[in-house]
């Protein structure tokens, strides 16, 4: 459901700062017990890069000279470390260990290792004990969460971590409506060339669960060589938890969250009935 739309300056204007709403004692950081991304992480950025290439422009110009920018469940570093250099530096946070090293060797590639702070913690209970004037969950992140007490979490860890009149960045896909009724599909994702010159090809099965709102990904990825025989298979399952736009402006109130600006695409269009995608700038209300 991705598109690639021209770039343009996002059409977004900084709002004015306020005090954040009051702040709950912070529980200690914790690990996720499982590392999810294990047997994906060092394909990731390969096959998830082709599809979203304009969300790093939107970040990058919101994180220009602020200071410092914080990233929850930030990966491999897409976004962060070029947030970072923009802002002055960088912190992320992510639960997966996996991501985390393709993350610092991503900073120390690019030479900023010194200015990009990798932390291993759930997103929902990480406490730095500092402030940021800018807080970002891109991606879609936000679908990994199961319930609307983990939705609250995290927006309880960035009410403790945003600076007074700082600002979250957030954006989620919008569900389409005829994928939910065919139910499952079956996609070839497409094939794409590793730095080591390797063939991967990549196959996405979708099945869908409109009661719940899950959609459940298998991921089938395979090394091929010259003449197209399989090396390697690997299967990864993901479950999608999605929301609704409305559900998303609920949760993000009972949060404790005010949206200042909504757009529809990363060029700064602004969100409509006809949108793929909801992208948020929020403060505290």
């Amino acid at each position: 459901m991705d598109h690639e739309p021209a770039h343009q300056e996002p059409a977004w204007q900084a709002p004015a700062r306020q005090a954040p709403a009051r702040q709950e004692p912070p529980p200690s950081p914790s690990r996720a017990p499982v590392d999810l991304y294990a047997t994906e992480a060092d394909l990731y950025d390969l096959t998830v890069a082709p599809a979203v290439e304009d969300d790093i422009d939107f970040y990058e110009h919101l994180a220009d000279g602020v200071g410092s920018v914080l990233e929850l469940a930030c990966g491999t570093g897409r976004v962060l470390v070029p947030c970072a250099r923009a802002a002055g530096e960088g912190w992320g946070v992510d639960s997966s260990p996996s991501m985390l090293a393709h993350a610092r060797k991503r900073a120390e590639e690019e030479g900023m290792a010194s200015r990009v702070h990798l932390v291993e913690a759930d997103m929902r209970a990480a406490r730095l004990g500092r402030r940021f004037p800018l807080v970002t969950i891109p991606f879609r992140s936000l679908f990994h969460l199961r319930s609307d007490d983990d939705w609250l979490a995290v927006f309880a860890t960035v009410h403790a971590h945003l600076e007074p009149g700082g600002l979250l960045a957030a954006d989620v896909f919008v569900p389409d409506p005829s994928d939910l009724a065919a139910g499952e599909s079956l996609r070839f994702t497409g094939e794409y060339q590793s730095p080591d010159g390797e063939r991967i090809a990549v196959w996405d099965h979708w099945s869908y669960d409109s009661a719940a709102q899950v959609a459940r990904r298998r991921r089938v990825t395979e090394r091929l060589d010259v003449d197209g025989l399989v090396l390697e298979r690997r299967h990864r399952l993901l479950d999608v938890h999605y929301r609704w736009p409305g559900e998303v402006m609920r949760l993000l109130e009972q949060g404790g969250f005010e949206v200042v600006q909504r757009f529809g695409a990363f060029d700064g269009r602004p969100f409509g009935a006809d949108a793929e995608q909801l992208i948020l700038l929020a403060q505290p209300a």
